[in-house]
Formats: structure tokens, sequence, C-alpha cells
């Protein structure tokens, strides 16, 4: 029992290519035994010949052009064909099996008596590569299972919202403990061009080749930089965002790394569409709730306007309102006076009513020429605007130093006097809240009409 292990043992560890080479020995002077790899032929042994490498080039497809390309029937089948092949061979032998091929090459044509005690080798042969492939296939199955348990935990994952440089560590860990490359580099992409995010830090690639195209494929993109190097690059985009998975290997890819790339590129792709609208859904969202909460606050605010008693008051109390609607900035209020002066009513600094001296522009309450409703210091100086609503002259109040915009309170044709307001880095043109100053300003200018109106009574 022992001996007919080692020997079975030594059969489908190789041995059965000892077997056939003694088998050859014994027949022929010349032999050369070849087995196919890729376009070229790998040479597994000689007879009575010494070889100077161990490849043919491409010659893989020609010599498989001269046998039949019919399917094997049963476990091998053997058979001959005359070939030219560097003018030193012009026979050669087929054994093949259903996922192998070994070939024989002979200087001479083979006897029949030479076909027939091939035969045992042949099988013998055949069991070692049965043996190879069912090992090879275990191997992949052992590697497909770690990738599909990969998958698994990825999935768990790679649909959480997180920001951009936690999701490129994220992917960059997950490439680098599945598949073991020997680097992994992501490169986020810009209008500036292409620049480091997350990985092993290296330069970044030139804009050229897959890193200049506008369409991306889909798939991983590998390219054999020298003989022990392979790079794969994973384009990741949405309409939005590009980024490009740079990795560095060892080995040729297997085909199910290469599926588990494209399938984790797709994951990724989807992902970053997902997190996008997810984050624009919240930003849209807490928009309509600020804009809920203005137009609430702005009701009972208005109503609360409409009681004031005293101009001071109702003055005051705008200043408050405009203030809460825009908490860092500062605003402040001029408004005309019946005795023929636009004088500062009332000044706050960030929400807090604040001391300042009043002071006086003499002039006669002025009729609206078809000017703005609203300007913007950043583009018109204090002084214009002023011009503009016809208050020419030297600026007589320091506080318009501060300010960016510039709110008219006109009722029916006349200028009752202005809100200036700074940025307070907050306030836009398109915002909720610019509309809702520009309401509070119209409404401020109809209550001042009122007190004007009992004052001269």
């Amino acid at each position: 029992m022992d001996r007919l292990y080692e020997q079975v043992n030594f059969i489908l560890s190789g041995g059965a290519l000892k077997l056939l080479v003694d088998f050859l020995t014994s027949q022929v002077k010349t032999a050369l035994i070849l087995e196919p790899g890729g376009a070229d032929l790998e040479i597994l042994d000689a007879v009575g010949i010494q070889t100077e490498g161990l490849i043919l080039k491409n010659k893989a497809q020609k010599l498989a052009g001269l046998f039949p390309q019919n399917t094997p029937v049963g476990k091998f089948t053997t058979d001959c064909a005359p070939v030219d092949i560097d003018g030193i061979w012009s026979w050669a032998v087929r054994i093949r099996g259903t996922y192998w091929t070994i070939y024989v090459l002979l200087q001479e044509e083979p006897k029949e008596s030479f076909l027939v005690g091939l035969t045992p080798c042949a099988g013998l042969i055949s069991l070692w590569q049965t043996f190879r492939h069912i090992d090879a296939t275990e191997e992949r199955l052992a590697h497909l299972s770690y990738i599909i348990l990969a998958t698994k935990n990825t999935l768990a994952s790679i649909f959480e919202p997180m920001p951009l440089t936690y999701y490129a560590a994220f992917l960059s860990d997950v490439l680098r403990e599945s598949l073991f490359p020997r680097s992994i580099s992501i490169f986020r992409d810009s209008a500036d061009g292409l620049s480091f995010l997350e990985g092993d830090e290296r330069p970044a690639p030139e804009r050229k080749g897959i890193f200049a195209q506008e369409l991306l494929p889909s798939v991983p993109v590998v390219t054999q930089i020298d003989e022990n190097t392979w790079e794969v690059v994973l384009p990741l985009s949405d309409a939005e965002q590009r980024m490009f998975c740079v990795s560095e290997w060892e080995r040729p890819l297997a085909d199910e790394t290469l599926n588990f790339l494209e399938l984790l590129g797709n994951l990724a792709t989807r992902a970053l569409a997902i997190n996008r609208f997810r984050s624009e859904s919240s930003r849209e969202k807490a928009m309509v709730s600020s804009a809920d909460f203005t137009v609430f606050s702005l009701s009972k605010a208005l109503t609360m306007l409409q009681e004031q008693k005293e101009r001071s008051s109702l003055l005051s109390l705008a200043a408050g309102v405009i203030s809460e609607l825009n908490p860092d900035s500062e605003c402040f209020f001029v408004v005309w006076d019946v005795a023929g002066e636009y004088i500062s009513a009332a000044y706050h600094k960030k929400g807090i009513a604040t001391p300042f001296t009043p002071r006086s522009f003499l002039a006669p309450r002025l009729l609206q020429k078809g000017g703005k409703h609203f300007f913007d210091l950043r583009e018109t100086a204090a002084a214009q605007v002023l011009e503009e609503l016809g208050l020419s002259g030297a600026v007589p109040w320091p506080e318009m130093a501060d300010m960016r915009y510039v709110f008219p309170l006109w009722e029916n044709g006349c200028l009752e006097g202005f809100i200036a307001l700074s940025a307070g880095g907050s306030l836009l043109p398109s915002h909720n809240r610019f509309a809702a100053v520009q309401i509070v300003a119209q409404f401020v200018a109809s209550e001042l009409r009122k007190f004007i109106e009992q004052k001269t009574r």
C-alpha cells in the first residue's frame, strides 16, 4: 500500500512527465515536450537536444491550427500531424484533454507502434493534468470565496454616508485587505488636475490616456509596466465627481479579481451618486425648514410691528427682527423726520441694540424717480448710493463704513429712509432671508408714513 501511494503521489506531482521522457528516450533520438502558455509554447522537457531557452515565442496558435479543433472524446486523445518549426521539427504529437494540451515535437514521422506505446503515458499525463486542474480550481474557489466574503462585508458599509476623504480611505482599505496589491493610491480629479487623496502617496498621474477621457469606462484598465509590474486603474465617477483608484501588482490579475474590481467600481460609483443625492436632499430639507421657520417668524414679527405706538419702538423692534433673521450682521436705520432731515434712528450689532451718536442729513423728503429697491455696497460706494437716493454730499453716518446692503424705504413714491445691513456671512440676494428683510423694509416704510401723518395733523 505504501508503494502504491508513493507511485500515485509521484505521478500526480509531475512524475507522469518523467515517465513520458523515459518512454521517448527509448523510442526516438530527439524530442521536445511543450505546453501552450498564451501565445507561446513553454518547454517542459527535452530528449537528446539542448534548448536555448524555455519558450518558443508566438508558436502556440500556429501549432494548434495544424490539428482538428473538435472536442476530445473521453478523458484524453492522441493524434499527430506534420509541422515545420524552426526547420528542425517536422512532426508533432498532440496529447489533449478537455482543459489541457501537451505537444511532443519529433524530427521523424512517428510509427504506429510509437503511438500505441504512447497511450499509457498519455493516460498518466491525463491523470496529472486533471489533478493540476482540480488543484487550481480549488485554489480559485478559495480565492473566490474570500472575495465573496469581502464583497458581503463591503456592501454593509459602502452606502453609508461619509465625507469623500473617509470614503476614499474605506475603498483603499477594502482593496488592500481583500486583494493584497503591492500598492494602492486614490486620486481626485478636479478642474485643477489630479491630486492625491488617499492610500500610498505618489505623484499624481498626467492628464492623458484614461485620465483624460470624458466618458470613463466602468471596468478596470490593466497595463503591464514591466516584466514584474502590472498597473490597474479603476475609474470612479458620477455626474459631479471623478476619482481614480490606481494599484500596482506583482502578478497578472485573475479573472475573479478583475470581476471583483469591476463590481466594486460599480458599487462605489452608485454609492457616490446616492450619497450626493442624500446630501442634496438634506440641504434642500434644511432650506425648506429654514424657509418655513422664516415665514412663521416673519408673520409674528409683522403683527408685533403693527402693534407699536411709537416710532422709536417700531424701529428698535424692526432692527431686532432683522438681526434675528441675520444673527451675525449689523443693522442700521436712517429715517426722515418731520423736522426736514434724515436722521440715524436705530443701530443693532449681532442682535443687540448698540449706542450711537444721532447724525442728521438736511433734505426734504425725497420722491422716488424709478430708483432701485436694493443696493450692494460692494458694487456701488455708499456715497454714490446716497446720491442715487437724492442725498448728495458727504456721508454723515460712520456706521455705513461696515455695511454691505442698503434697502430704501419707499412708500407712495416718498423715501421714508433706508436700512443698511452688513453681510454677516449669511445674507445672499437669492436667500429667503433676503426676501424677508425686503418685506420688513416695506412694512416699516408703511408704518413710518403713519407716524409722520399723525405728527403733521
